[in-house]
């Protein structure tokens, strides 16, 4: 082959890898020579009602990856793909966020060269690469059928208008102003959920049972610490502890706090379980796991032991005036669980507080001994109302011929009336007051088999700072007070009335 033929070859096989590489290349954002400044960036997209997903996403920096939250309707149902499909309640806040982008007006065309993106703060997250800075946030709305109704890339703030962003299109070049409310885009799991997390009212707390252990995981035993079990007076307003001492006292605020923490226990993240695991605790006393669950369970700090769900942390058994018992079982420090956004993670005060979470395993049983038993009152025999005969008619009956007379007989029959009316009421009453607590038995088990279908699938996380005030133990809240006899020596000793040096009364000798 001469070398004019081989020179030509190798053009053509340049000329046609020129032609591929250009067919192939990504495609660049279009430019856009039109002004089209105050117009509706997504005008086909007018009813919130035809959103049916928002995709929310950020540029993770510890990472370097794309960071995605979405929130779906599926046949009515709200979930959270981003995170294994937990339940939102999310109606309102999706409401928001799609109403956000509803009428939206493009407002002064800012820039419509690509190198501007990084100083606007509108470069694409999903196309970001590491190390990259100026990431904005992708905010998409979508249908049920997966058509897109709104997609747009979120930058920075404008110098000194606090109302207005900078924004893009995806895969258009064009910066626009935009004035945008972002917050209900948030990527705060918390902020999607219905965070609440037992839905209790701490008035109705009756008592809280602490059970203090630990497990000897190499040895697979229970190393049993403290119990203790608080009662609440609703009347007076006041907690009692079993075998508090003579010269112990409560401190009411601890537990109070403790009350407080319990009625606003919060869901910062949520695992899902494994499956089998979910469908045993749904049945009482199931707990033949396989191997994938008992696994699961004891890298969160849970052990089965003889056939019992028991927990490195011990239990912690709130029982409620309506019968309901939460039992709270709590795990190991929950590694890398905190609050997704990133501003806000380390807000102090905020639920995940930058601070430790830790596990928590819930369960609810039905207890009907703290439900108050119906007052069952005893229905009246008619002798038992008839008044004994007096001294004076003592012995009428026994004159010849004595009969009742028709007065007698008048009364006689006016009081069994009355007792009949009396006993009638009262077993009004009785039926009343059995039906009433039967409901209260009937609700109760409902509310149990309710609140286990929600606690079932999830290992909940929550703040370590939270558990702290539940997880009590006797010295945080047991204070000792002086003995009243060495008060009361202290107090004789400085009596004047002995200041003579006379031995007190009752001062017996050393041998006595």
């Amino acid at each position: 082959m001469s070398e004019q033929i081989k020179t030509i070859i190798y053009i053509v096989v340049a000329g046609v890898s020129l032609v591929v590489a250009w067919v192939a290349r990504p495609a660049s954002p279009s430019r856009d020579p039109v002004d089209d400044a105050n117009q509706v960036f997504f005008e086909h997209f007018a009813d919130p009602l035809d959103a049916a997903s928002l995709q929310i996403v950020k540029f993770d920096e510890d990472t370097a990856s794309p960071r995605a939250f979405k929130v779906a309707r599926h046949d009515g149902v709200w979930s959270i793909p981003s995170h294994e499909n937990y339940a939102a309640d999310a109606e309102n806040q999706f409401a928001d966020a799609a109403t956000s982008m509803i009428g939206l007006i493009r407002g002064s065309n800012v820039s419509d060269s690509p190198s501007d993106h990084e100083l606007y703060g509108v470069i694409d997250p999903t196309q970001a690469e590491p190390g990259a800075v100026g990431v904005g946030m992708r905010v998409t709305l979508a249908s049920e059928t997966g058509r897109t109704l709104a997609d747009l890339i979120i930058g920075k703030h404008v110098k000194d208008q606090d109302d207005q962003r900078y924004v893009r299109e995806p895969g258009r070049v064009r910066v626009y102003l935009c004035a945008i409310e972002t917050e209900p885009f948030s990527t705060r799991f918390e902020d999607w959920i219905e965070r609440d997390l037992l839905q209790l009212n701490a008035n109705d707390i009756a008592q809280v049972v602490v059970n203090d252990y630990s497990i000897d995981e190499i040895n697979q035993r229970i190393i049993q610490g403290e119990r203790l079990r608080f009662s609440y007076d609703q009347s007076e307003r006041t907690w009692r502890l079993d075998d508090l001492g003579e010269n112990e006292e409560l401190l009411d605020a601890k537990l109070n706090a403790m009350k407080r923490a319990l009625d606003d226990l919060e869901i910062i993240d949520v695992h899902r379980k494994p499956a089998g695991l979910g469908a045993e605790l749904r049945e009482e006393d199931q707990l033949e796991l396989d191997m994938q669950s008992a696994q699961s369970l004891q890298s969160r700090g849970y052990y089965i032991i003889e056939g019992r769900l028991l927990s490195n942390k011990g239990v912690t058994t709130v029982r409620m005036n309506d019968g309901v018992q939460y039992v709270l079982r709590f795990g190991e420090i929950a590694l890398g669980s905190v609050a997704p956004d990133d501003e806000e993670d380390s807000a102090e005060g905020s639920p995940g507080g930058g601070g430790a979470n830790r596990y928590l395993f819930v369960t609810a049983n039905f207890n009907a001994d703290l439900i108050e038993p119906p007052n069952i009152q005893v229905l009246p025999e008619f002798r038992e109302l008839i008044p004994p005969p007096t001294d004076e008619t003592a012995g009428d009956d026994e004159l010849p011929g004595a009969e009742e007379s028709a007065e007698a007989q008048e009364s006689e029959a006016r009081i069994a009336a009355a007792i009949e009316d009396v006993r009638r009421e009262l077993e009004q009453d009785n039926q009343q007051a059995q039906e009433d607590y039967d409901q209260k038995v009937q609700d109760g088990q409902q509310r149990v088999r309710e609140l286990n279908d929600r606690f079932a699938d999830w290992y909940y996380v929550i703040s370590d700072a939270v558990y702290q005030k539940i997880r009590l133990q006797r010295s945080d809240i047991v204070e000792t007070t002086e003995p009243e006899a060495i008060e009361d020596a202290v107090d004789s000793s400085n009596d004047p009335g002995n200041a003579d040096g006379d031995a007190p009364d009752n001062a017996d000798g050393p041998g006595d």
